[in-house]
């Protein structure tokens, strides 16, 4: 009988100090007590609830579970404390904690354009015609934010003198108001759009997706319209010490985007609980949110793209700089 190779030996060592870092406890099989990926509140999450769902950890975890978190605030504060090690983040945002001095990688991009200009005036067909008007938006300096500025600047417009923004803390509390004639216009990323029109059925109220930013924007750069908006982040702790885990993960995603793709009607049903809307409304959505599971080192192009564009506005919005090799987590990196 042959004792473990080198590789074996390096394997389990980095096996049992995650195990000390994460609580878990490394067993024969070198798997995780638990493991917790935290999802965006948006469409995007039904992709890692099917990668959960489809048993794909189940060969790595004990356990593994969805967790969405609420709000960026709330997300940036879990990840900069160590307790979300794999989370959905913005992609802007994880390269911003990552400059900042938090050691984390962007796993991959999953949704690339999810961002929709809604009216309840039916004369607003293209984005120049809002000028003046109020318009809702949820998350003030976050992603719906800085791309909706950032197209507004692209045509000229300044968005804090040619338009009237009216911030609201919540894609919920967006919608409701927008419902109610609060605003006639109002920006909102799935489901939150899809959720406005079904509702808005429901009441007799007319809704129109009137812009849908990303074309605009690919239009206006000239690029396809695509922007490398979201996807998934992990601490390099853990990428270190599970790399196999973190490569599960990503490959996972991949086949469950597929799935979801073939199978939304079931796929709304999976979403429905953990994104607290109804199954229809998850459904609906997913040919708007351009799902496409590509890591981030294939996507570099892409992210860097939209990276300088958003520095452009402001620095400071990456933290100074573009992120660096690192960051993109690769097959090989």
């Amino acid at each position: 009988m042959t004792g473990p190779n080198r590789r074996d030996t390096v394997a389990g060592l980095a096996a049992l100090g995650a195990a000390a870092v994460l609580g878990g406890s490394a067993n024969a099989a070198m798997r995780l007590a638990s493991l917790v990926i935290h999802g965006m509140p948006a469409t995007p999450s039904v992709v890692m609830a099917r990668l959960i769902d489809a048993g794909a950890l189940a060969p790595f975890a004990e356990t593994a579970r969805l967790a969405v978190w609420r709000s960026p605030d709330q997300m940036r504060t879990g990840v900069i404390s160590g307790d979300m090690k794999v989370f959905g983040t913005p992609t802007y945002s994880c390269a911003n904690m990552r400059n900042r001095g938090v050691p984390i990688r962007q796993i991959n991009v999953v949704t690339w354009g999810l961002l929709y200009l809604m009216s309840r005036d039916p004369m607003v067909q293209r984005i120049e015609d809002i000028a003046g008007r109020t318009v809702l938006l949820a998350f003030r300096n976050d992603a719906p934010d800085l791309i909706f500025r950032l197209v507004l600047r692209r045509l000229g417009l300044d968005p804090d003198k040619d338009v009237k923004l009216y911030y609201v803390g919540s894609a919920t509390e967006a919608v409701q108001l927008f419902l109610a004639g609060r605003a006639d216009i109002a920006v909102l990323a799935e489901p939150a759009a899809s959720a406005a029109e079904m509702r808005a059925a429901q009441t007799g109220v007319t809704v129109y997706r009137a812009v849908d930013l990303t074309e605009v924007h690919g239009r206006l750069t000239g690029q396809p319209p695509r922007i490398a908006q979201a996807g998934l982040g992990v601490h390099e702790d853990f990428v270190q010490a599970y790399p196999e885990v973190v490569q599960a993960i990503h490959d996972g995603c991949v086949a469950s985007a597929h799935w979801v793709l073939d199978n939304p009607v079931d796929a709304g049903r999976l979403g429905a609980a953990l994104l607290d809307l109804g199954a229809a409304t998850i459904t609906r959505s997913i040919p708007f949110f351009r799902l496409d599971v590509v890591s981030a080192a294939d996507a570099r192009g892409d992210l860097e793209r939209y990276f300088g564009d958003l520095m452009e506005m402001s620095p400071d919005i990456l933290g100074g700089k573009l992120p660096d090799d690192a960051f993109y987590w690769g097959r090989d990196t």
